[in-house]
């Protein structure tokens, strides 16, 4: 197991895989066709993909179910990936998730009125029972902040296909309504003392950290002091929330079908009957002070911050650590135009050095990190999700050669494996469950856990299906 840091001491070790596990084993990894297709099931009467599932040989280990239920960000991910593939997925996901959009406060959930759930679960599951009896949540756990920015992304893509989608009716209200209760929530959460959204959860054992790095040690300042996780604002979030409002722009402007002949200003007229909270000139003002504050605020001269918190004074203060959340904000509309070149180029860069990249993929905290620890679920291991998407926000920004040398390092560390990875790590000749007690953190209810899972999880990998079907 990886060597404990100071302050640190483990309270759990657990041997789940020997290294000859057949499921480890190439030869044994479904193809990609059927490995597809098992990650598939049903939430709210809709098939969705779920985060991850075990292998068959596995199936019956509990710390490889943790993940076979509707995940917002995860399915909203996949299906998205899968796209060219599945195209009825995404909007399976989109209603799925809109029939438990919340409404009400409730601080046990975490449910906000315009909220996209976190985690989808029947009382039935074994992991949604574990939760409320030891964890005290209630589901659907709405303990995300990026699930309605990307549910928000997701619908814009389906109508710029096909506007009349914005009339469909999920759950009593048509999906424009919804979008507009989604969309106060997110000018709500900007109403923050740093001016972005901030992990802040209502439920005290509910996740401290609101982003796809929910684990208690992602977030850390350059000495490893981990974060207060009272207001951390993570770097990728911005550029997510930047992609949600430039979606409320677009679809405001949307007519919701050919039935609805509408002039612009009639469309306007319409928006605020709808109680759109803001307008179209508005929302778009906002999404340019959000590009200029992400350069005021996390630029450090010649790289970008990990996040913001507010230290014990209410002071905002940078992580000045590199991670993989900065390739993120390429997948991003955030730092398009000519103006915001350098940065795009810094973070290329910053990603594709040795450091950040390597034999495994893009690794989730640089190298040269005093936190970095090979094993550590977000603080080394590598995650296929990061890779592809950086990857895929590298060919959006023109770098195709720094694209292309992740996609293949991410390609050669699956086929090296027996299924489809949720992360890669080198570690001892075994797959561990270990939890560390991290005594500067006593918050996080997820502190130091680090849950290595070989078994299926498709959605991260599946930028590459087109390139692996095509041999």
């Amino acid at each position: 197991m990886d060597q404990l840091k100071a302050g640190e001491t483990t309270v759990n070790y657990k041997i789940i895989l020997q290294e000859n596990d057949p499921a480890l084993n190439p030869a044994n990894r479904p193809p990609i066709n059927e490995a597809i297709d098992l990650i598939l099931g049903h939430a709210n009467g809709y098939e969705v993909p779920f985060a991850a599932v075990p292998l068959k040989e596995h199936a019956e280990l509990p710390e490889q179910n943790l993940y076979s239920c509707l995940f917002g960000r995860d399915s909203l991910v996949i299906s998205d990936l899968l796209f060219d593939v599945k195209p009825h997925l995404r909007m399976n996901v989109i209603s799925a998730l809109a029939l438990d959009q919340g409404k009400v406060f409730d601080s046990q959930s975490e449910e906000e009125p315009g909220r996209i759930a976190h985690e989808v679960r029947t009382m039935d599951d074994p992991v949604a029972k574990q939760l409320s009896e030891h964890g005290d949540w209630k589901f659907p756990y709405f303990g995300s902040v990026d699930a309605t920015l990307i549910w928000m992304t997701q619908i814009h893509k389906e109508a710029t296909k096909n506007p009349a989608v914005l009339d469909i009716v999920v759950g009593g209200k048509t999906l424009w309504e919804r979008f507009i209760s989604s969309t106060s929530w997110v000018l709500a959460r900007l109403d923050s003392p740093s001016g972005f959204i901030e992990s802040k959860r209502s439920n005290p054992k509910g996740i401290a950290n609101q982003v796809w790095k929910d684990s208690g040690d992602s977030y850390m300042h350059a000495d490893g002091t981990l974060a207060r996780g009272d207001s951390t604002a993570s770097i990728e979030t911005v550029g997510e929330t930047y992609d949600a409002i430039m979606a409320a722009v677009a679809i405001q402007e949307m007519k919701p079908s050919n039935t609805w002949p509408l002039s612009m200003s009639e469309l306007t007229k319409l928006a605020r009957r709808l109680q759109w909270p803001l307008s179209m000139s508005e929302l778009t003002k906002l999404a340019r002070r959000l590009q200029l504050s992400l350069i005021a605020h996390f630029w450090m001269g010649d790289s970008f911050a990990l996040g913001l918190e507010r230290d014990s004074t209410g002071v905002s203060v940078k992580f000045e650590s590199m991670a993989s959340n900065q390739g993120r904000l390429l997948d991003s509309g955030v730092l398009s135009g000519n103006e915001f070149s350098e940065y795009r180029k810094a973070i290329a860069a910053a990603m594709t050095d040795s450091s950040m990249l390597g034999e495994s993929g893009l690794r989730t905290l640089s190298n040269s990190h005093v936190s970095y620890r090979p094993g550590g679920y977000h603080t080394g291991s590598a995650w296929p999700i990061d890779g592809v998407l950086t990857a895929r926000g590298l060919l959006k920004q023109g770098f195709t050669k720094e694209s292309a040398l992740v996609q293949a390092r991410i390609k050669n560390a699956i086929e090296s494996s027996g299924g489809y990875r949720m992360y890669n790590l080198k570690m001892r000749a075994e797959y561990v469950h270990i939890q560390i007690e991290l005594h500067n953190h006593p918050k996080s209810s997820k502190a130091g856990l680090s849950r290595p899972t070989p078994g299926l999880a498709i959605g991260p990998n599946s930028q590459l299906i087109k390139k692996m079907l095509k041999g």
